[in-house]
């Protein structure tokens, strides 16, 4: 009879907060990503990996939000044309976005995403001597997908996400290289 109160009283407690339009929620994202020409001048061997992310956020509205984050946005191979310079890149983001829902149902609805990012690539170079170097970016980001809620409080989301990236290069100090790099993630949303 105890437990039996004591999942009535939670339920009549929280059921009330997670069924709000507005809140703050925190999820984990896995995905996979594709990176373009990173600028060095070569020959990209590989430009997919796997990046995870995490996220936090606050639902304003039941239609607005914003959350900032932080993900793996790829790694790459790359070598010049005479196939002598082999450069290993790997690029992380951290940013803010603004988000937009469109809810389709009570378990389903799509998003759009917009914000800025900065995104630090670091390079490891062979032989040593190249004047390739990793950076940071700041460019704008966005993003689209959609969320399924599994329970009202857990959500489970689908999304692509495009970040800009750069490296630094080729014998004139200062001067970046930029390219762009798309992740396709699956994640889990936790509402609080």
């Amino acid at each position: 009879m105890k437990k039996i109160l004591a999942v009535a009283l939670l339920s009549a407690f929280a059921a009330p907060a997670f069924a709000a339009d507005n809140g703050f929620y925190a999820g984990v994202t896995l995905g996979r990503s594709s990176t373009g020409n990173d600028g060095t001048g070569g020959v990209m061997t590989k430009s997919t990996d796997t990046v995870a992310g995490i996220l936090a956020g606050y639902q304003f509205t039941k239609n607005w939000g914003a959350e900032v984050f932080y993900t793996g946005a790829g790694k790459w191979d790359s070598q010049n044309t005479a196939g002598t310079i082999l450069v290993n890149g790997k690029a992380d983001a951290w940013g803010m976005n603004a988000v937009g829902t469109l809810p389709l149902s009570g378990a389903f609805s799509l998003y759009g995403k917009l914000g800025y990012a900065g995104t630090k690539s670091t390079l490891s170079v062979s032989p040593a001597g190249s004047t390739y170097t990793g950076t940071t970016r700041n460019a704008v980001t966005y993003g689209l997908g959609g969320v399924c809620n599994v329970t009202p409080a857990v959500g489970v989301r689908l999304g692509w996400d495009h970040y800009g990236a750069a490296t630094s290069g080729a014998n004139v100090v200062g001067v970046k290289n930029d390219f762009n790099a798309g992740v396709w993630s699956l994640g889990a949303v936790f509402k609080f």
